[in-house]
């Protein structure tokens, strides 16, 4: 009798013990179901952030790249134009401003004397000048233009055509590039800056929201008579500044 009840209670602890184990294991499945919902919730909010923060420091870069492109162009735009004079400007327009100027600073002087119907002319260095490009020969009492047939050499300059009249020793013969600032708007709106030099056109700066020329008389009143223009001011108007952006510039006398 007592060895029945013995086992029955031994059975009865028994089944209590599992049933203790399994409501322990219930327990802690809850439990790592709790902590997996929290740790993935934690973790979509640490890629949020991160998502937010690459965001952030890309369009930080890229704004601080387009004030770069900005600037570097505005410098072009300066220096290039700052080589016109008012009798090499072709057009002025709100949208365009063309002149003339020798940008490359191609110079150089003839080391003998060119006779009328002479194409090819000794000079002291023509290297570097390219094919097609436009020249101008001075001597004291006169000028003339050209364009070259091939690219200079060394010591001698080919021209498409012969010159006309004679020029001594020493005449000067620089470059002659057509500039042309103008503006290019695309089908989203977006307006650019275009510079083209001798036909060559590429984007100087891009992603505007607008820009205009405007050109002034030595009074300071606005003109549009390109021999009476002393000074181009350009105002810009970028999609990544709060800001209207100008920059004048005065032509060489």
């Amino acid at each position: 009798m007592m060895n029945q009840r013995n086992i029955a209670r031994s059975d009865a602890r028994r089944r209590r013990s599992i049933s203790s184990m399994f409501d322990q294991r219930g327990v802690c499945l809850a439990e790592l179901m709790v902590s997996l919902t929290a740790g993935v919730i934690v973790l979509a909010a640490a890629l949020n952030a991160l998502n937010v923060a690459q965001a952030h420091v890309s369009k930080h870069q890229n704004d601080l790249r387009h004030q770069q492109d900005l600037r570097l162009g505005l410098e072009v735009f300066e220096q290039e134009v700052r080589l016109a004079a008012a009798d090499s400007i072709g057009s002025v327009a709100p949208d365009e401003f063309q002149f003339h100027a020798n940008i490359s600073a191609h110079q150089t002087v003839t080391t003998g004397a060119v006779v009328p119907g002479q194409s090819i002319i000794t000079v002291q260095d023509g290297s570097g000048w390219g094919a097609g490009k436009t020249v101008i020969i001075c001597g004291h009492q006169t000028c003339e233009t050209h364009r070259l047939s091939q690219s200079g050499q060394r010591y001698q300059l080919t021209l498409a055509e012969p010159v006309a009249s004679p020029f001594p020793a020493g005449a000067s013969v620089e470059v002659n590039n057509q500039v042309v600032y103008y503006t290019k708007r695309d089908e989203n709106g977006t307006v650019k800056l275009m510079r083209m030099v001798d036909g060559g056109a590429n984007v100087l700066i891009g992603d505007l929201e607008d820009l205009h020329f405007s050109y002034w008389d030595e009074h300071g009143h606005v003109t549009r008579q390109p021999s009476l223009v002393k000074r181009v001011v350009l105002e810009i108007e970028a999609n990544h500044s709060l800001h209207r952006m100008m920059r004048e510039v005065t032509l060489r006398s």
